[in-house]
């Protein structure tokens, strides 16, 4: 129930021999391969290298048939938007995959039709882009290429505002009467124009459409014929590319369908085979042997022997314990109810090797908050059944079937939560009491200051355990001065202030003595003044003693009303020692800091305020119920009325129901769906900010065993019954 623990393989191997040892560690999927921290070679031959260039280009030209297949496929799995699909295969099937002839027709077949579908495109856009520009000109009877000057008349194209053709016109007739306009088609709320001008005449022309908003246009290069000619052949030409593409199309469909799957598994399959040669570099070689360093997890140290043992006597090898120096990747290890917890640590970042495993902690605190956000009977039954159904009949990720278990046990949670609360379904009580007469423990929204009230309490626990978390884990490392100092001072000084809240009369020494030895033990006042440092006498400590002793004394007056006179010598003796003393020096300091670790300590009270959203997330689950119960009665109220009313009446009575029935199980689906997310995210928020940061910090590297890397690929061993999926 914490961290795995982990062993340092260091496996040396002859050259003869480490192909096969390279592939026996993968296929066992046990040993995470590090750097070697011999001064050694790498034992990355050029044919490795060579290897890995043409694994890149393989690797390149699969993931390009991959992404262009995924994209003509047709899923008709359940959720298949959400769930992606998963190829099931046969280990040994698996290791054999390359690129065959088979793949690099297959290749080629994508490329052409890629190449094919994008000329196609290119060619069609710029087909209906000409057509739009020579759309205006379609009524124009002469053929573009005869569309120039002439020796006595100059030609001129272009548009002008629709709503100005009649004054444009009207000002071209007193310039000169040797100017003639051709109106054509519209160009939104512009006109076609064609302007002839005699050649006398010209500059008067282009100086007097220049002060309009005439615009020049140019017909595109290649166009000669007829514009209307033009325009349907280009349109002839569009519908022949929108052919040619559902052929293309069709064909990629075909594709998709019966190559994909393999596609897909030679994708990864060459994926694995490079991280197999990358994984060469980081070993070391000599003349003859090959040597692998790396971790192994110590429960499956029986897997990595027998892989080894499986390639003969040319192999030997030593797992020890690591070195205190040493950092090993980490690998969470928990009981089987606890494990689906081991998400929410990820997801935070995993501890160091030797720091304490947060998930067995965080597991009840986290059930019991989802558990009261969600709040209710019925609820919790639906999560269930929705994320078994989820597990066992739709072929999810192992990622996800985790998820699926944490889920389910939330639900579990949250049956018991809502049993507690009395809401089933958010009905009302009194109804459901009839047939299931178990009792209530608190009713959120009529008791809400006790529930509030509960909230913080279990606030309270949880961010003092994170204390007590902390200050074990000092004690741990054995320094308990930190864990005293730091963590059980903070712990004292919340008994006292509880003692004073809750005692008559005892809030004076109470909080007294709470904040002094507080301060004293979290600004390691008594640790400086009596620390033996080479250059501090033994007077000079024992100065700072005997201040240490007056500040007790003064806490032990003003707690139990002593007299003021020892405030008076600890003033006194705190200017003096301050002139000639380091060890009161460091004392007043460590006491100074202590006071200002005490002002931090405010946090605590935010922290613990942070617990009443639970309270305010299960009011909101309970509350959207009620109204979706509200609406459901509503309409089977107009439904009761119905039946009385003859074989029609039973009729629409019926579909009345019907309706009143979707309403209720559509809102209380519609609650459970929004609702989950903030029973999530919330109560991880309170273990990752409020928990968390007393006692824990991440950093640690997760365990990544050198194995075939699949993500879409399941792999079984041989014959092995395969769970879900498409067998490939």
């Amino acid at each position: 129930m914490a961290v795995a623990r982990m062993l340092k393989a260091t496996v040396v191997a002859h050259k003869s021999v480490v192909d096969d040892v390279v592939d026996r560690l993968q296929a066992a999927g046990a040993l995470e391969v590090v750097t070697t921290p011999y001064e050694l070679q790498p034992a990355l031959t050029r044919e490795d290298e060579e290897r890995l260039r043409q694994l890149e280009e393989q690797i390149a030209d699969a993931k390009f048939v991959v992404e262009v297949l995924a994209k003509h496929r047709e899923d008709d799995r359940p959720f298949a938007a959400f769930v992606s699909e998963k190829i099931h295969m046969d280990a040994e099937r698996f290791e054999a995959l390359e690129p065959d002839a088979q793949f690099r027709s297959l290749y080629e077949e994508c490329l052409t039709i890629t190449d094919r579908l994008a000329a196609g495109e290119r060619e069609r856009e710029r087909l209906q882009h000409l057509v739009a520009e020579l759309e205006p000109w379609r009524d124009l009877h002469l053929q573009v290429e005869r569309l120039r000057d002439t020796a006595q008349v100059r030609l001129m194209t272009g548009t002008v505002p629709a709503a100005q053709g009649a004054a444009i016109r009207q000002r071209l007739r007193e310039v000169s009467p040797l100017i003639s306009v051709e109106e054509l088609g519209p160009v939104g709320s512009r006109a076609a124009w064609v302007v002839l001008a005699h050649r006398t005449v010209v500059e008067e022309t282009r100086a007097a459409l220049a002060a309009t908003a005439f615009r020049d246009v140019a017909f595109p290069e290649g166009v000669k014929g007829y514009p209307a000619e033009e325009i349907e052949v280009a349109l002839e030409r569009i519908a022949h590319i929108a052919r040619e593409r559902e052929v293309f199309e069709e064909r990629l469909l075909e594709l998709a369908v019966d190559r994909y799957r393999d596609a897909a598994a030679l994708l990864e399959a060459l994926v694995s085979e490079r991280e197999a040669v990358f994984a060469r570099g980081l070993m070391g070689a000599t003349e003859r042997t090959v040597v692998v360093t790396g971790w192994v997890p110590a429960k499956r140290r029986a897997e990595l022997e027998a892989s080894l043992d499986a390639v003969g006597e040319l192999v030997d090898r030593e797992l020890r314990d690591p070195l205190p120096e040493e950092e090993p990747p980490v690998e969470l290890e928990n009981p089987r109810f606890i494990r689906p917890f081991d998400l929410l640590t990820d997801l935070y970042g995993r501890p160091k090797y030797r720091d304490i495993d947060p998930t067995p902690l965080l597991a009840p605190f986290f059930l019991l908050y989802f558990a009261i956000c969600i709040g209710d009977v019925g609820y919790g039954l639906m999560l269930i059944a929705g994320f078994w159904f989820i597990k066992h009949r739709i072929d999810v990720a192992s990622g996800v079937k985790r998820f699926c278990d944490l889920m389910m046990i939330g639900g579990a949670g949250a049956a018991v939560a809502g049993a507690a609360f009395g809401s089933y379904f958010a009905l009302d009580y009194d109804a459901v009491r009839a047939v299931v007469p178990v009792p209530r423990l608190i009713d959120p929204l009529g008791q809400l200051t006790d529930f509030l009230v509960l909230t913080i309490v279990i606030g309270v626990v949880q961010v003092f355990f994170g204390v007590l978390v902390a200050a074990y884990d000092a004690a741990k490392r054995q320094d308990y001065a930190s864990a005293i100092g730091d963590q059980l001072s903070t712990i004292l000084l919340a008994v006292l202030i509880g003692v004073a809240a809750a005692v008559r009369g005892a809030a004076g020494w109470a909080l007294a003595i709470g904040l002094g030895v507080t301060m004293l033990l979290k600004g390691h006042a008594i640790e400086a003044a009596l620390a033996k440092d080479e250059g501090v006498p033994a007077w000079d400590r024992a100065l700072g003693g005997a201040w240490l002793a007056l500040f007790l004394a003064w806490l032990a007056a003003l707690a139990f009303g002593g007299p003021a006179a020892v405030g008076w010598a600890l003033l006194a003796a705190t200017v003096a020692g301050l002139a000639a003393s380091k060890s009161v020096k460091r004392a007043v300091a460590g006491l100074l800091g202590g006071a200002y670790a005490v002002y931090g300590m405010t946090s605590f009270l935010g922290d613990i305020l942070s617990y009443t959203r639970l309270a305010a997330l299960g009011l909101s689950s309970a509350l959207v119920g009620m109204v979706f119960n509200i609406l459901a009665n509503l309409v089977w109220s107009g439904a009761s009325g119905l039946f009385s009313k003859g074989p029609a009446g039973v009729v629409f009575g019926a579909i009345v129901a019907v309706l009143a029935a979707l309403v209720f199980v559509g809102g209380h689906t519609f609650n459970v769906v929004i609702n989950l997310l903030g029973a999530f995210v919330h109560p991880a928020r309170l273990q990752f900010v409020e928990f968390f940061g007393k006692f824990y910090g991440n950093g640690g590297k997760p365990f990544a065993p050198l194995g075939y890397k699949t993500q879409a690929v399941v792999l079984h061993p041989a014959g092995a019954q395969q769970e879900g999926g498409v067998r490939s």
